[in-house]
């Protein structure tokens, strides 16, 4: 039997009232960026947040090896997971509550959330 300790955790327990905002709000003030979101609708894992980072970064630092671990660091603040635990299938939302439609509604609130937040910058 493995040690539950070992096992990455199955998310980050994000629960879709706005901390996901805060978490994603949180890697592009460490990283200094934008991120696209354009294809939002489609993230549901911390890989597919990290694949935006890496198209908003410049390519050295994208491919720097203490990347992941910072953006980690950064999208796991606001719920306290272990980040190096945390791998790119790791979930967004917690398992729980996961479905798609909560995750198209997440992704339309913080787009919208957010470009709203940008314009009154």
């Amino acid at each position: 039997m493995k040690n539950a300790a070992n096992h990455p955790p199955a998310s980050l327990g994000l629960g879709g009232d706005g901390d996901e905002i805060a978490a994603i709000t949180e890697v592009e003030r460490v990283f200094g960026v934008r991120l696209d979101y354009t294809d939002s609708r489609q993230w549901t894992t911390v890989g597919d947040v990290y694949a935006a980072l890496k198209q908003a970064l410049p390519l050295e630092q994208a491919a720097e090896s203490g990347t992941w671990l910072l953006f980690t660091q950064a999208i796991s603040k606001e719920t306290g997971v272990d980040p190096q635990k945390v791998n790119a299938d790791t979930l967004l939302l917690g398992k729980a509550i996961f479905d798609m439609r909560i995750a198209l509604v997440v992704a339309c609130v913080l787009g919208i959330s957010l470009a709203f937040a940008r314009h009154w910058q």
